[in-house]
């Protein structure tokens, strides 16, 4: 029995045993797949959180690459840390782009997590101030009987005839239509503002003649949406700025965009320089590594009068200038005779550097006067005003042809019967809108030729632009001489689609100082810009604004100012960056 009894029990130890081993083996194996699982989970939650935060880096590139080439399309399999992203761009319309970006983990073969970020991105609309009802640049105004200017003029030449100015008529001091000094060779390149060592670039330059410093233009761009530059024209302190102040003025970012150009300044006054003597150029803007100038630079050092310099801080007590190799590009132009006010009445107050055979409701400011009348105090004495830049930059003008042709090319000459609504869009050759036929724009139209509109023809703003304006331009690349030219006539109708400000503006290259646009009979509602060629508006016709190199204002003509144009908006403008739309982030996957 004690036998059986001994045996019985070492198998129920045995037993027991077993059962102990299984239970601890079971508890270990669940502690290890449990481990396991928990090591899996984390893992994948980490690749998954990298993944996103590479889909994210994604949408970054995609914003930064399409600022630089608003053709930029995507890109596949970058590698980016311990993953890859790749980005696919789709267009909605002229400039409004859907991006999706993936980010894989840590390939896009075999990826331990993908996550997948959707974002939409447009173009801000560019602000134009149009502060004047008219504003003329060195070829003057000329106003004929019964012609009217409901609003203020501010031109940078004579304005004489008969007609009336109900607001007030600046006149400023007049610009040699040839730079003094220049320097346009541009091989490379330096920041303003991307780091406080480059906060102010300033570049020294001697004038060949003793005179006003009238005008000033720098060859720049931008990367981002920095603010405006600050100007400042200062003396020389032994081959290096002073911080003695001639001169002081401002670049509008809004002027420069992400292409060269030569963008001018306004100054505060005309500073008076003297021959031979050395000044500087100081470009002063706020520091910020994603949104910066950049200015055009000549690394040979062609300019054998002048010197490129950096600061931190030109007006410290003791500044520290580094030297720039060659020399940054830059125009600067000398006043010119005396310009004159003569003829016509003025409403409002007078300022000129000559008032002639005038009426003035308000005040006078001049230099000399004969045969004006004057209600209001006489400022004799007064020095001339600095004459102010063109509200539209060459730049901004090229990025919307650039908007234009990217959303296709039409062969021209094209005519249509009907309504056609276009825009963004190149036409390749004349363009004639005629017999009622109307025309819509939904974005920017480049001409590359002429326009005409005729016989009770319709120019309107689609209402998809909204609050906006939009932009026809006729600029003959090449032949700006005779081509690029627009004419508006016979009965034509000019508006916007019913919203605040939203105005359709007429932009003509053509450098004709006679009628690089012609509008007349009765066609109205319309902002005018000629930069560089003259504007003729006859018949009884109005035009909301206008802007020309030169005007003449026919028999009864008149421009009726609004006051919204202060801060005008154009859709697909150039100048403002591409940029995520509030509200359209979202993780697709």
């Amino acid at each position: 029995m004690k036998q059986l009894y001994r045996q019985a029990s070492r198998g129920y130890i045995l037993l027991l045993s077993l059962i102990v081993s299984g239970v601890v083996m079971a508890v270990t194996t669940g502690f290890f797949n449990y481990f396991a699982s928990s090591v899996h989970t984390e893992r994948y939650a980490l690749a998954s959180a990298r993944a996103l935060a590479i889909a994210e880096a994604g949408i970054d590139t995609a914003i930064y690459k399409l600022n630089q080439d608003s053709g930029y399309s995507g890109e596949n399999d970058t590698t980016l840390d311990d993953g890859v992203f790749t980005i696919s761009i789709s267009s909605i319309d002229g400039n409004t782009k859907r991006i999706t970006a993936t980010g894989s983990v840590p390939n896009s073969e075999n990826p331990t997590a993908v996550k997948e970020v959707q974002a939409t991105a447009n173009i801000n609309a560019t602000t134009v101030s149009f502060r004047y009802g008219v504003q003329v640049g060195e070829g003057g105004v000329s106003l004929n009987n019964g012609s009217r200017i409901m609003g203020n003029l501010f031109a940078n030449g004579d304005v004489s005839g008969s007609g009336t100015i109900t607001g007030d008529a600046t006149v400023a001091a007049s610009t040699d239509s040839v730079a003094d000094q220049q320097w346009t060779v541009q091989n490379n390149s330096t920041n303003i503002g991307d780091a406080s060592a480059r906060a102010d670039i300033a570049q020294s330059f001697q004038p060949a003649v003793t005179s006003s410093l009238t005008k000033l233009s720098l060859f720049i761009k931008k990367l981002g949406n920095p603010g405006d530059i600050t100007i400042k024209i200062v003396t020389d302190n032994s081959g290096k700025p002073s911080t003695t102040v001639l001169a002081s003025g401002t670049i509008p970012a809004s002027l420069v965009t992400a292409s060269y150009g030569f963008i001018d300044a306004t100054l505060g006054s005309s500073p008076a320089l003297s021959t031979n003597h050395t000044y500087w150029i100081i470009a002063i803007a706020s520091v910020n590594a994603n949104n910066y100038f950049i200015w055009g630079r000549d690394s040979s050092g062609g300019y054998t009068v002048g010197a490129a310099k950096s600061s931190s801080n030109w007006n410290a007590q003791n500044p520290s200038w580094s030297s720039i190799t060659g020399d940054l590009d830059f125009k600067t132009y000398m006043g010119a005779a005396p310009s004159v006010l003569s003829g016509v009445t003025v409403q409002g107050n007078a300022w000129a550097p000559s008032l002639l055979n005038c009426s003035v409701g308000g005040t006078a400011s001049y230099q000399t006067i004969s045969g004006c009348s004057v209600t209001g105090t006489r400022y004799p004495g007064v020095p001339s005003a600095t004459p102010v830049p063109l509200p539209i930059s060459d730049a901004q003008i090229a990025d919307w042809e650039t908007v234009a042709a990217a959303g296709g090319t039409i062969a021209g000459p094209y005519s249509f019967s009907g309504t056609q609504t276009l825009g963004p869009k190149k036409i390749n050759g004349d363009l004639t809108v005629s017999n009622n036929a109307t025309l819509i724009l939904s974005g920017p139209i480049w001409v590359n030729g002429n326009i005409s509109f005729s016989n009770n023809a319709s120019l309107l703003v689609a209402s998809s632009v909204g609050q906006n304006g939009a932009v026809l331009i006729a600029d003959a690349m090449g032949a700006t001489a005779t081509k690029g030219r627009v004419d508006i006539s016979n009965n034509v109708v000019i508006h916007g689609n019913g919203n605040i400000n939203s105005f359709p503006m007429i932009i003509s290259t053509n450098t004709s100082s006679e009628e690089a646009i012609k509008l007349e009979n009765n066609a109205s509602g319309v902002i005018l810009y000629a930069p560089y060629g003259g504007i003729e508006i006859s018949n009884g016709t109005s035009a909301t604004q206008v802007t020309a190199r030169r005007l003449e204002l026919e028999n009864n003509a008149s421009i009726s100012y609004t006051s919204g144009l202060q801060n005008a908006s154009f859709s697909n403008g150039p100048g403002g960056s591409w940029e995520i739309v509030p509200g359209t982030y979202a993780i697709t996957r």
